[in-house]
């Protein structure tokens, strides 16, 4: 369908983006972090993607091709989400949802943005092999597979990656298995819908 894709027709646009905006907009929420404007960010994806129509290869899945112009647009858009906080103009945190408790609400929240700085933290080969790896729950085969990279090394940036996360998290490596690792990291990230 990809190969066929045409910017110019609206409705195939339109098919295009249903299938693929809410993974599009989980990767930005995940390594973008949470400074950035997710949804304009995810936006943006979808208008360089279409520009780039023509360097799709219809031998790689698409996810893969979507996953190499989603982590060029979060970096642009990290830089200057790092510029606006610079200058003052960070948005402000989330208000917990009246419907929920306030507490409850509210430790969720507290838990989402430190999960969240915690991958900001890590280099950004880090925070990809987290992120479709622990996260999306990838296999390595097919995180090589979007990230261009050879099964080892991904395997190597997961060792690493779970390391570093460790660390900032203030564990010792040997309490923190990665199962326990990738399950709270899901439950923080958790997403409501």
């Amino acid at each position: 369908m990809t190969t066929a894709l045409d910017p110019r027709d609206a409705a195939a646009v339109e098919r295009f983006y249903r299938q693929h905006a809410r993974t599009v907009l989980r990767w930005v929420v995940r390594l973008g972090g949470p400074h950035l404007d997710a949804e304009a960010t995810a936006h943006d994806v979808f208008v360089v993607a279409m520009k780039r129509i023509s360097t799709f290869d219809p031998t790689r899945p698409v996810e893969a091709w979507l996953f190499g112009i989603t982590r060029r647009v979060v970096a642009n858009a990290r830089r200057s989400a790092w510029f606006r906080r610079v200058i003052g103009l960070d948005p402000a945190m989330p208000v917990p949802s009246p419907d929920a408790g306030a507490d409850t609400e509210l430790d969720r929240l507290r838990r989402r943005r430190l999960v969240q700085e915690l991958l900001d933290r890590l280099s950004a080969d880090h925070r990809e092999v987290i992120v479709l790896s622990d996260l999306e729950g990838r296999t390595a085969p097919e995180v090589a597979a979007m990230l261009d990279l050879s099964v080892g090394t991904v395997y190597s940036r997961l060792h690493h990656a779970r390391k570093n996360l460790a660390k900032l998290i203030g564990q010792d490596q040997a309490e923190l298995e990665h199962g326990a690792l990738r399950e709270s990291l899901r439950d923080a990230l958790r997403e409501d819908a």
